[in-house]
């Protein structure tokens, strides 16, 4: 017994002097950081400075509700309105003197104002304007009524009220002297208008003629049947007497 005593007692000193001159002669070595500490540190990093490239997906993210966008905080645009259409007016001539026609009317009325289209309707008689006179030559067309259509319905009503009931010429060598305008404006009357009154009057004309050549058929058709009819009775009345002065 008293030699294994002695045996442990010299091995606990032994390692105790070991673990005395371990402690003197080697320092305590310095812990390195493990993966998961690193991670946490350059999480921690990125938390206290943000990269230039995190900024940029926060900028690209949809605005919250609260704030407006950026786009609506921006002054919209003004629309430029096109330049409205001027709009043409339409005078109504209800006389038209003798020698007048469409060119002398233009000459007339252009030094007021800038004249579109014009329209005079010509006379006709048994339904046809004569162009020919009895020898042939040309014969004058004389007009009934006219319309002329100004550029601007402002410059039209202008031109009613300064010659209307006016004379259209005042020099003594002129055809048309002492002759008075008679002019009226058309209220919202458009040249398809009397496109449309023209292309009716003129459906009308042509529906009356064809009921005159109709009713002139019948007529002649009626006269030549009684005809007919009294060159068969002679016929039959000198039969009759032949047989009577054979009888």
């Amino acid at each position: 017994m008293t030699k294994t005593t002695k045996k442990r007692n010299s091995k606990s000193l032994n390692n105790c002097s070991a673990w005395e001159e371990s402690t003197v002669e080697d320092p305590e070595p310095e812990v390195e950081p493990t993966v998961d500490e690193e991670e946490q540190e350059s999480v921690a990093d990125s938390d206290e400075q943000p990269e230039s490239g995190d900024n940029d997906d926060d900028e690209d993210e949809e605005p919250s509700d609260d704030e407006e966008p950026a786009a609506a905080k921006r002054p919209k645009p003004k629309l430029v309105t096109p330049l409205q259409k001027k709009k043409p007016g339409i005078i109504y001539i209800s006389s038209i003197p003798k020698h007048m026609n469409v060119t002398i009317l233009r000459e007339l009325l252009e030094p007021y104002g800038d004249v579109g289209r014009i329209y005079l309707q010509p006379e006709r008689k048994d339904g046809a304007v004569k162009k020919r006179t009895a020898k042939g030559k040309r014969a004058m067309i004389r007009y009934t009524e006219g319309w002329v259509e100004f550029k601007r319905k402002r410059v039209a009503k202008a031109v009613v009220e300064h010659l209307n009931t006016r004379p259209i010429s005042t020099k003594k060598k002129s055809v048309f002297c002492d002759i008075l305008w008679s002019m009226k404006y058309l209220a919202r009357f458009k040249w398809i208008h009397l496109s449309e009154r023209l292309s009716y009057e003129r459906a009308v004309f042509k529906q009356k003629l064809r009921t005159e050549i109709a009713q002139a058929r019948k007529e002649a058709t009626f006269f030549q049947d009684n005809l007919d009819r009294s060159e068969v009775a002679r016929k039959k009345a000198k039969r009759e007497q032949k047989a009577n002065k054979v009888a």
